[in-house]
């Protein structure tokens, strides 16, 4: 019972910690009986055969980055869409959800193409122009419902706003900045492609998604996992309590000036 994950750019793509998603994500699986083959790849060329992978990663990055990675990327481009077509799984963290979008402006106007695979676009923001809009996305909570139902709580450090253009939601904003603080978007989603700004990190915050991703692709593979309970996970409980400690904190946040949306 095996599940292989791709972990591209661990070295560059980890800006806020989120390696955690990985350590989280390993963690569920042991619980479930599952194992987990994590392979890194720092290039599209060490990527190796697509058709051998059940999980992409990406974590948050910089910025500075992001034209060569998503050329990088673009080597394999017809094996990523292939794979995202074909219900493969792919989690994309923070600004890097750029490399899928349609195309991100940066902060001098220069417009890149990314890969498409998301219909949403991306603008980087420039603090020096915006600093009250921006300044509250350091490092402020999120918290929003998926499409789906599932509460996700964490944090958006932001220096991107994505335009969905077409794309799903992957959820409406309850408190924080979002996509872009207007539309009450939070991330995006495509077949199994999700794009999230939730930083944390995501799944060791909120270790109910790394269940229901890993449970999709064990049901997709034909894994057994019929003995498994959420609970086994060793951290279930911990995040469970401290997710309603965070709600409570963010009710007493309405009570002062801030971004916040559709409470």
């Amino acid at each position: 019972m095996e599940i292989n994950v791709l972990w591209l750019y661990p070295d560059k793509m980890n800006l806020h910690g989120d390696r955690g998603n990985m350590m989280a994500i390993s963690k569920i699986a042991d619980a479930m009986g599952i194992t987990l083959n994590i392979t890194r790849a720092n290039s599209a060329s060490e990527a190796g055969n697509l058709s051998d992978i059940d999980f992409i990663y990406i974590g948050s990055g910089q910025m500075d980055h992001m034209k060569a990675l998503t050329n990088d990327l673009k080597s394999i481009e017809a094996e990523i869409k292939n794979y995202t077509e074909n219900g493969g799984y792919f989690l994309i963290i923070g600004s890097s959800g750029c490399m899928l979008s349609k195309n991100f402006t940066r902060y001098d106007g220069t417009v890149e193409n990314g890969l498409g695979i998301l219909n949403m676009t991306a603008k980087e923001l420039d603090r020096k122009k915006m600093p009250y809009v921006t300044r509250e996305v350091y490092g402020d909570d999120i918290l929003f419902k998926t499409t789906d139902g599932m509460e996700i709580a964490g944090c958006q450090i932001q220096c991107m706003d994505f335009t969905l253009q077409g794309a799903d939601a992957f959820g409406k904003v309850i408190y924080g900045y979002g996509n872009n603080t207007t539309d009450g978007t939070e991330g995006a989603r495509y077949k199994n492609v999700i794009f999230t700004n939730t930083v944390g990190p995501l799944l060791s915050l909120n270790p109910w998604l790394g269940v229901r991703v890993l449970s999709n692709i064990a049901e997709k593979k034909g894994i057994d996992i019929s003995r498994f309970n959420e609970n086994d996970v060793v951290y279930m409980d911990y995040a469970r309590k401290s997710m309603e400690l965070k709600k409570q904190f963010i009710k007493e946040k309405f009570k002062l000036p801030g971004i916040c949306a559709n409470i």
